[in-house]
């Protein structure tokens, strides 16, 4: 338990450290291109992002969960990666021409065949990235997060400044895979094969099968906004979605790492020992939503200073998603493991059975509230994640023994400091057309975050608990030193 906390330890700070670096770029981009050039780069990122589930084919999944592995599962492992990445390439690769021609965007086409290039070379990284995540081994994989970030900001800004335009995200992202699979090779474990195997691939496939089916109906979920958009809008809108979009995920792509890093290897340890999935699955999602409510609710308050000062005046119309948005991801983040558990049970199948109902509900809830505006498309999506909740819910009680009525319990603390937080940032509003933005957002996030830390301590959050094991993990290691 110490080596798995020390990993998330260590995965939150390069996970942060790699976010805080994607956001600086993705404000400088924001200043060099424009809306209808980045709607390009998301259009095609968001389709090729579909096939990476069948590139993966459920291998990462697969070797995170068996209880024992061996040379021989590995090696099947990679070859079943090997063969389905490769495959995929040459198809994205061939498929580029049509892709353009349906979204009527040139440089689709150009985007979409870089990046199919990097299906070429994750495999020799990814093999070994899953064996490091098993192990709880962090700290090899927080290096080459950070070799890799360095590559892509500094390609990816370089690239653009020149006149790249959109096409400076499809190099920079080849060359983080590149530089990520060349550094990750001095850590691959003895376990991993150099060369493909093909002995007992028949166990990979059919495991995969199964996390394919979930995988690629929620990467179909996410792309919705994008893909749909792109189709009956245009590249501005999508431009204005996206951004939205990674405004919201702000805070998630903080935590996101960290929380789902060992969610797989650890529910599965927790499922072969016979253990019920109840308690570790509600003390989950009390972290998560102890974290992510309050900064969710913070964005919705003041999406207009963080538009602002993040993007400009050009992007001001991304106001109102980023609030629908956010009630969004407030519906979803208490779901955030059930995928990983029904991973761990090995019933992968299972993750494709909320997901489906959720994309047919987006597709009616399209149907009945799109009226040519980006507001109408966003309540879409909102009515629709509202309404798949019983669902989720149901599942969870059926497959997964986690009851409805504990499962509110866990939530109520961080619904108490969400409100804490929430209250102590809205006076601020008043503030925002007196006092420079940057200035308020500061004033918001220093008055949040000690509002937050009392109302933790208030309400004995779990969290409080975590926060206090970590101060004295801190303390013991200064006095050792």
């Amino acid at each position: 338990m110490v080596n798995l906390r020390s990993s998330l330890l260590i995965t939150f700070f390069a996970s942060n450290g790699a976010t805080a670096v994607h956001l600086a770029v993705t404000i400088v981009l924001a200043r060099l291109l424009s809306p209808s050039e980045v709607g390009i780069f998301s259009i095609t990122a968001v389709l090729v992002s579909i096939a990476h589930i069948f590139r993966d084919f459920g291998v990462a999944s697969y070797l995170q969960r068996e209880e024992t592995l061996t040379k021989d599962k590995v090696g099947a492992a990679f070859g079943v990666l090997l063969a389905s990445s490769w495959s995929i390439a040459l198809v994205i690769f061939l498929l580029a021409p049509a892709a353009a021609s349906f979204y009527k965007q040139s440089g689709v086409k150009d985007v979409m065949q870089v990046l199919a290039l990097g299906f070429v070379f994750i495999p020799f990284g990814s093999i070994t990235n899953t064996l490091l995540t098993r192990d709880y081994r962090a700290k090899e994989q927080a290096y080459v997060s950070a070799v890799g970030t360095v590559v892509y900001a500094s390609t990816a800004i370089g690239l653009a400044y020149m006149g790249h335009s959109y096409m400076s995200m499809a190099w920079a992202n080849l060359a983080n895979i590149i530089v990520a699979a060349i550094a990750f090779a001095p850590f691959r474990p003895a376990i991993a094969p150099l060369l493909p195997r093909f002995k007992g691939w028949r166990k990979v496939v059919n495991f995969g099968s199964g996390a394919v089916l979930g995988n690629s109906l929620t990467m179909v979920n996410n792309a919705i906004p994008d893909l749909v958009l792109g189709k009956i809008s245009g590249t501005h809108e999508v431009g204005i979605m996206s951004r939205s979009l990674s405004t919201t995920s702000m805070f998630s792509q903080l935590l996101g790492p960290t929380v789902n890093y060992a969610a797989l290897p650890y529910l599965s340890r927790v499922h072969h020992a016979n253990q019920p999935l109840q308690e570790p699955m509600a003390r989950a999602v009390a972290y998560v939503t102890g974290v992510m409510w309050p900064a969710l609710a913070l964005i919705y308050v003041h999406a207009e200073s963080i538009i602002l000062v993040l993007y400009g005046a050009k992007w001001i119309e991304c106001v109102p998603i980023v609030q629908i948005l956010c009630l969004v991801a407030i519906a979803t983040t208490p779901f955030s493991f059930t995928n990983a558990a029904y991973m761990a049970i090995g019933r992968p199948h299972l993750t494709s059975v909320p997901v489906l109902m959720l994309i047919l509900l987006k597709a009616l809830m399209i149907y009945l509230l799109f009226d040519g505006s980006l507001a109408s498309f966003a309540y879409a999506l909102a009515g629709a994640t509202f309404l798949s909740y019983p669902m989720q819910a149901i599942m969870q009680k059926k497959y997964l023994g986690i009851h409805t009525k504990p499962f509110l319990v866990a939530q109520w603390r961080s619904l108490i400091v969400t409100a804490a937080c929430l209250a102590t940032s809205l006076p601020w509003l008043s503030f925002s057309e007196v006092w420079a933005r940057p200035i308020v957002l500061v004033a918001v996030g220093g008055t949040a975050t000690i509002s937050w830390i009392v109302a933790l301590a208030l309400t004995q959050h779990p969290l409080l608990e975590e926060m206090q094991r970590f101060l004295r993990r801190k303390q013991n290691g200064h006095q050792a030193l």
